[in-house]
């Protein structure tokens, strides 16, 4: 049997989930994607490691993360299309379903920057219609 993560491979997850914004439940969704384990307390030094470089964005394959100007371009487009919470920033829960159902990947954090350019102009295209609908409108 592999030997468990280590205190340390432990504490470094919690930091980096804490870092990229996620709450208990969206780690343990990760950790279950990543390593198929349902909890942080069963996984093991290997898979650990596997958890650890998702967390920091080291590339997967030839696929890398989204960007820090990706993500806040998905975020001020969501929010031009009316997708806002109570205090004005863009929905996150709805752009996470939105995503869920489109792509099925679970958080906006978790797209590739391919995945996250798609996302990108397929929100430019629907603030296209959105205008055009607008106008046609007010004709």
């Amino acid at each position: 049997m592999a030997s468990k993560a280590t205190p340390a491979q432990l504490r470094k997850i919690y930091v980096l989930a804490r870092e990229n914004g996620m709450d208990s439940d969206l780690l343990h969704l990760h950790v279950s994607r990543i390593a198929g384990k349902d909890s942080l307390s069963r996984i093991s030094i290997t898979e650990a490691v596997k958890v650890i470089d998702s967390l920091s964005g080291k590339k997967k394959g030839r696929e890398e993360r989204i960007t820090a100007r990706q993500e806040w371009k998905i975020k001020d487009l969501a929010k031009a299309m009316g997708w806002r919470n109570e205090k004005g920033e863009a929905d996150e829960k709805r752009l996470d379903g939105f995503l869920r159902e489109r792509t099925g990947v679970e958080h906006y954090k978790w797209l590739t920057k391919k995945e996250a350019s798609g996302v990108i102009e397929a929100f430019k295209a629907m603030l296209e219609r959105q205008k055009e609908e607008e106008d046609g409108g007010s004709l």
